[in-house]
């Protein structure tokens, strides 16, 4: 049985890709779908507080500044471009991905600056590089990012709440913790599910349960279990 291949497309610049777009709608939505499927996946993971449409505001807003401001290189699209074209999902995963995920993560952060909060961030490697990989896990020992803050004392304060959380986890159920810790590890809810013997319901149920646990635990202190 032969596998159908992705439709590609070569795409020069900001306007070849608009034309796209409106010329090819099944790509358009291939593209939007898998691009809002992997950014939306790591801000959560990042921002462990923000709701699902929090962050799908976060990543239309990115989406929508895109688009108007035309300020993303035509050499970024050329950058590792296939002789025959993006696919709708290699294009995702491209240097296109990866500007789509800072300009979320931006507008995510602006969100909750504008709400007068702090939110609690498990911090992944990558966010300093525009390019994007789905294999990018994120690192346990290294969760504190201060970019938020100017003021050494609230940078100091993020820091010391962030180690917080990463012993939290640590003091987690078993179940809880070996369950976060395979989400933390860039794995999908369907990948826990088989590696667990669990249902997907299973999975998210045990994982908002932790979420919920280690931010709560952050806030009062490391305790001897949560």
């Amino acid at each position: 049985m032969l596998t159908q291949q992705p439709k590609r497309h070569a795409i020069r610049d900001i306007d070849d890709f608009i034309r796209i777009l409106h010329g090819d709608p099944r790509y358009a939505l291939a593209f939007r779908n898998e691009a809002e499927r992997h950014i939306t996946l790591k801000l959560r993971r990042k921002f462990l507080r923000s709701s699902s449409e929090i962050v799908a505001d976060a990543f239309n807003t990115a989406l929508v500044n895109f688009l108007q401001t035309k300020t993303f290189s035509a050499q970024a699209f050329l950058d590792g471009q296939p002789s025959q074209g993006w696919s709708a999902e290699e294009l995702a995963h491209s240097k296109l991905g990866g500007y789509l995920y800072m300009g979320a993560k931006n507008a995510l952060i602006q969100s909750w600056r504008r709400a007068g909060k702090n939110e609690i961030a498990f911090d992944d490697e990558d966010d300093q590089d525009t390019t994007d990989s789905a294999a990018t896990s994120i690192n346990l020992k290294n969760l504190a990012d201060t970019s938020l803050f100017s003021d050494p004392d609230a940078a100091y304060e993020h820091k010391t709440m962030l180690q917080r959380l990463l012993d939290c986890v640590g003091k987690l159920s078993e179940t809880l913790r070996t369950t976060m810790e395979f989400f933390l590890d860039d794995c999908s809810m369907e990948v826990i599910s088989e590696r667990q013997g669990i249902n997907v319901a299973t999975v998210k149920s045990r994982l908002h349960a932790a979420r919920k646990l280690v931010v709560e635990c952050g806030r009062k202190g490391v305790p001897n279990h949560v």
